[in-house]
Formats: structure tokens, C-alpha cells, sequence
């Protein structure tokens, strides 16, 4: 899917448009100008589970109180975003990219925060890793968009949710390693409910639709007429084409093991899984969804 613009043997410097740029750095400015502020203006916009609020709801996942976790949040933000708009770029969606960041960065942060009350406990949310995950959703649908219309190689439509179940089934079993390290029981909805149990029957559903969409994807191979083989040589033949879709590749491989720790305790917090888990599934659903629609 593209605007019609021709990127073809062009070099991803061409690609980068300053206005683009401007707004790629505006979430960073903003979470540095929020880390910036009183320490006490800062914990009032936390939310917290207990007594939710719209307004904490919006500001707490802006909010860090920890260098070490700032730094992570705006590392991961500067490896994800902008090879998304390298991907989007070379196949002329600059427009896509910018609604999809802008829709992400302004949605995401409330419904998160809101959804994280499914599971009943005391404690505060705050943090970006929840808005960078849903972020991160995007990059299977961009890897995707990048392989079929400037590598020729498979098509959107497969190969996005390929991507996708891919990588929540290795996030389901990493975050399964870590509950049969640390077996832990949550209450939802009055109910005790073992994590393992869950993630067990997660991880076998995942893997079931892993392989519908592996078989899917193979089928479609057959209605193209030229040779995987032949198409992958002539993409490696592309410059810079080849390199970005490797780049974009190994990123979404290595996002899941930084973000998903076999030790949740960090800093004398606890990494909040759940909210990585929930980012990452409604990135992907609301930019697959732009782009079917």
C-alpha cells in the first residue's frame, strides 16, 4: 500500500522529511520536559489503581521518576520509531506513519491506563513502555508494507500477521518461562487464577494460529509467479532497500526479550507485562485495521 510515490533506488536519506522529524521528536521533548518537573507535581499524575482518574489516567504513562527508566523508554523509542518511518518511508506512507503516531500517542496512554483495572490489585501505573509497545505494534504491518512493495517479497495482507503472531508467541512464552520461575496467582473478577494455567492455554492457542498463519502465508506464495529465490536476489541487489528490511527484522526480534525481563524487579518496581502484552495486540489491531479500512 502507498501514495502513488516513487522510492525505487532512492537512498533513505531522501526519504526523511524535516516536519517529520519535528514530530518523531516532539514524545521524547515531552517526556523530558515531564521528567523535568517537581518530584511531587509528578507522583500526583500517577494512577492509580484504587482511586483511577481520567487525568492520571492520560498523564501517569508520560510520567517516570528513574533515569535508568526514562533511558530505556526513550532508547526504545529511538530504535522503534524511527525505522517505522524508514519502513514507511521507502514505500511513500509518510501520511499513514504520521496518523498512525499521532493516533497511538494520543489514544493509547488512557485506554491502557483503564485496562490495566481488568486485573483487581493495589498499586500505581505509570511509565512509556506501554505507549512504546503499541508503537512497536506497528512494526509488523511497516516490515510488512516494506517487503511487498519494495522487495517483492510476499504480501501485506499475510506477512503482517505473520510477523505479529510470531512475535506474541515468543512474548507469551517468555512471559511464561517467568511465571514458572515465580508462580503467582491474580484475582479477576473475584476469581483466583493461576498465571501459568493461563499462559499455558495462551501459548497453545498462539501456536495454533501461528500455523494457520505460516500455512497461509505459503499458500499465497503459490499465486506469485516469479521464484521466492529470484526475488530475494534481486531485493539484495536494491540499496539500502535490503539493509533497512534486515534492520527492521532484527529489531522486532530483539523488542520482546528487552521489554519482556525473565526478572520483572527493576529498581524496586515490577515490570508491568500486562501492559506490554495489551500495547503490543491493540498497535497491531487498530494500524491493521487502518490500512484493511
Amino acid at each position: 500500500m502507498g501514495s502513488g510515490q516513487s522510492t525505487s533506488g532512492r537512498g533513505p536519506g531522501e526519504w526523511v522529511r524535516a516536519a517529520d522529524l519535528v514530530l518523531i521528536a516532539a514524545v521524547p521533548a515531552v517526556l523530558l520536559a515531564v521528567f523535568a518537573l517537581p518530584v511531587a507535581t509528578r507522583e500526583s499524575l500517577v494512577f492509580e489503581y484504587a482511586a483511577p482518574s481520567l487525568r492520571t489516567a492520560v498523564a501517569a504513562p508520560f510520567v517516570h521518576f528513574d533515569r535508568g527508566h526514562l533511558a530505556f523508554n526513550l532508547a526504545g523509542y529511538a530504535l522503534v520509531v524511527p525505522t517505522t518511518y524508514l519502513l514507511s518511508a521507502a514505500c511513500g506512507c509518510q501520511r499513514r506513519f504520521r496518523v498512525v503516531l499521532v493516533s497511538l500517542v494520543v489514544s493509547t496512554p488512557a485506554l491502557l491506563s483503564y485496562l490495566n483495572l481488568a486485573v483487581a490489585r493495589d498499586g500505581v501505573g505509570f511509565g512509556f513502555s506501554g505507549v512504546l509497545m503499541a508503537l512497536y505494534g506497528y512494526l509488523p504491518l511497516a516490515l510488512a508494507d516494506h517487503l511487498e512493495t519494495r522487495l517483492d517479497v510476499g504480501r501485506t495482507r499475510t506477512v503482517a500477521p505473520l510477523f505479529f503472531f510470531s512475535g506474541l508467541t515468543v512474548i507469551t512464552a517468555l512471559t511464561l518461562w517467568l511465571a514458572a520461575r515465580n508462580p503467582v496467582s491474580v484475582p479477576v473478577r473475584g476469581i483466583v487464577v493461576p498465571v501459568g494455567t493461563v499462559l499455558v492455554a495462551s501459548l497453545a492457542g498462539l501456536v495454533v494460529a501461528l500455523v494457520l498463519v505460516v500455512a497461509l502465508y505459503g499458500l499465497s506464495l503459490h499465486d506469485r509467479p516469479t521464484d521466492l529465490r529470484t526475488r530475494l536476489r534481486a531485493a539484495f541487489a536494491r540499496p539500502g532497500q535490503f539493509e533497512l528490511a534486515v534492520a527492521g527484522v532484527v529489531l522486532f526480534a530483539a523488542v520482546p526479550f528487552a521489554t519482556f525481563p525473565l526478572d520483572p524487579v527493576v529498581g524496586g518496581g515490577v515490570v508491568n507485562l500486562y501492559v506490554h502484552v495489551l500495547g503490543y495486540a491493540l498497535g497491531f489491531i487498530a494500524v491493521y485495521l487502518y490500512w484493511l479500512l
